[in-house]
């Protein structure tokens, strides 16, 4: 087995990512990651963030934006929605 490498960078804003505890995010269905701890960009000036703000608000009247995600076991990647800024903040795994 390889080992994880946890130590990545945001490729949108080149900010070192955080480990951030995903075991608790369920989506109301049953689902949530097929992993239990994940990157994700919590840097508030990632011009992803930034502009998510417009983006989800101009396509579909929603306040909010997103955070990009990586997750290393498996390369899977994309964006968590969230409401405001200190949205999953919580979850960010303290080394």
């Amino acid at each position: 087995m390889t080992e994880i490498n946890w130590d990545k960078e945001c490729p949108h804003c080149g900010v070192k990512m955080n480990k951030w505890w995903a075991n608790s995010n369920e989506f109301g269905d049953g689902l949530g990651f097929c992993t239990s701890v994940m990157l994700v960009c919590f840097n508030d000036a990632c011009p992803m963030y930034v502009k998510g703000w417009n983006s989800l608000f101009d396509h579909y009247r929603r306040i909010g934006s997103v955070r990009y995600f990586y997750s290393p076991e498996d390369g899977d990647s994309g964006v968590l929605p969230v409401a405001h800024k200190d949205a999953l903040r919580g979850d960010i795994i303290k080394e």
